[in-house]
């Protein structure tokens, strides 16, 4: 009986082992698939510093929407230094109640799960703006003076 005890004892000790290490194949597996992250390891967030120019500047007032970006006088152009650091020029000068002209310099920050908010040396409708990170870009929304303001910016290097 002590042997066949044993022997069971030896069996169920294999199987265990080979149970462990099916386990820790199976994780390492699933850990790869996922990008090389744990369930307690954040999922690496994306470089987003480079320039960006603005493709779309959608003025909405009323329920009637108008296309800044092509308009004389009107641009949005951003650099998002990799040190945190940001510089730009935002220029709306065809629209009476949003004629602006502002330099933007400051810094940026890009948050969890994908969004980029800036803090600039002067107020500005930027500053104001959470961008949620796109292919290729930045998407924000801005709210005021019962306007709306829809900015999406291209990354161009």
């Amino acid at each position: 009986m002590r042997a066949r005890f044993g022997q069971l004892s030896a069996v169920a000790g294999l199987l265990l082992i080979t149970g462990a290490i099916l386990l820790a194949s199976a994780c390492t597996a699933d850990r790869e698939r996922l990008g090389g992250t744990s369930l307690t390891e954040p999922p690496p967030l994306p470089d987003v510093s480079g320039s960006y120019e603005a493709v779309h500047l959608i003025v909405e007032r009323g329920g009637h929407a108008t296309e800044l970006i092509g308009q004389p006088d009107t641009r949005l152009s951003l650099t998002l230094n990799a040190d945190g650091s940001a510089h730009g020029q935002l220029k709306i000068g065809t629209d009476p109640e949003l004629r602006i002209k502002q330099a933007l310099v400051g810094t940026w920050r890009l948050h969890i799960p994908g969004f980029v908010t800036f803090d600039f040396s002067e107020p500005s409708i930027i500053e104001q703006t959470s961008f949620t990170v796109v292919p290729d870009g930045l998407v924000g929304e801005w709210s005021g003076k019962g306007v709306r303001l829809r900015i999406e910016l291209r990354r161009i290097s």
